[in-house]
């Protein structure tokens, strides 16, 4: 496997019409939004397409990892980042294609993880020149392995790991609960990303797909209080604020309790869900169908 992926393959692999994978992030700058089950819902469905899909877990909680069903990975994120100071550097695209597993086996053969581990929060304070842009470069290396690829960013405020999602992705999507706390979170995340997006950023490039109302009470549980939020949301930022609602089913704890995909979920709600993760999809990806 080794030799298969080695930097002379890389190197011989650095081909100007080659495409590189769509790449999405999942943004926002406050915890309890749904940035983990939106990332997963995404990477269900786009498995389901039949699409060769990656997430990217770069929350040392390991929440997406555990979701895809990987448990005690040999290599992690941590080592696409790490540099010892006492060797040479490696080429993250070599670190990154050793590293990606296929997610675990409730989940279709066509879903991968590059997976988290707990010491990987120590590289939010590392010094290392560069490690920036170390993930965009490991996502290069995967591009003859994947089509589309999520990125499940934590929720640390201007952070040097979110930032390395921000260079590393085409478009970013931010999920908000109808709340204080994921209202603020989208408030931070936009303030972020123009830092990135602005005239002479690291990623100009940069596409704000959309905001997306997340883990939103149902039926009497939506309360004037979710209405005021809405209302600042789409008063704030207007058509960026999706029509798409992820509502709070209790599917989705199950699907995440036992590591599989919500598109193996029966009932009403995983169906309305799953609906809902593919709109998102065909929306953050037009080109979906010329990737199928």
């Amino acid at each position: 496997m080794r030799g298969r992926h080695s930097s002379a393959y890389l190197k011989r692999r650095e081909d100007p019409v080659a495409e590189d994978p769509d790449i999405v992030a999942e943004v926002s700058e406050k915890g309890g939004v749904g940035k983990t089950s939106l990332t997963a819902g995404l990477i269900a469905v786009a498995a389901e397409y039949g699409l060769r899909v990656a997430g990217v877990d770069l929350d040392p909680r390991a929440t997406l990892t555990d979701e895809l069903g990987v448990t005690d990975p040999k290599k992690s994120v941590n080592d696409i980042y790490f540099v010892d100071p006492e060797e040479r550097p490696r080429d993250p695209a070599e670190i990154a294609r050793e590293t990606l597993v296929r997610a675990g086996k409730h989940w279709p053969s066509n879903a991968w993880v590059l997976p988290a581990v707990r010491k990987f929060g120590n590289r939010e304070n590392d010094q290392t020149t560069g490690m920036e842009f170390r993930l965009k470069r490991a996502l290069w290396g995967l591009r003859d392995l994947v089509d589309i690829v999520f990125i499940d960013a934590p929720p640390r405020p201007g952070g040097k790991i979110v930032g390395s999602a921000l260079i590393a992705s085409r478009k970013v999507l931010i999920p908000s609960t109808l709340a204080k706390d994921g209202y603020l979170g989208v408030r931070e995340a936009m303030a972020t990303i123009e830092h990135y997006t602005t005239p002479g950023g690291l990623n100009e490039a940069l596409e704000i797909a959309g905001i997306v109302r997340s883990i939103v009470p149902t039926g009497k549980k939506f309360t004037q209080v979710h209405h005021h939020w809405t209302e600042q949301l789409q008063d704030r930022w207007g058509d960026l604020v999706l029509p798409t609602v992820l509502p709070d089913y209790s599917v989705r704890e199950i699907c995440r309790t036992g590591s599989m995909p919500i598109t193996a979920a029966p009932g009403r709600e995983a169906k309305r869900l799953i609906s809902g993760y593919r709109e998102l999809l065909h929306h953050t990806v037009p080109t979906l169908e010329e990737k199928r």
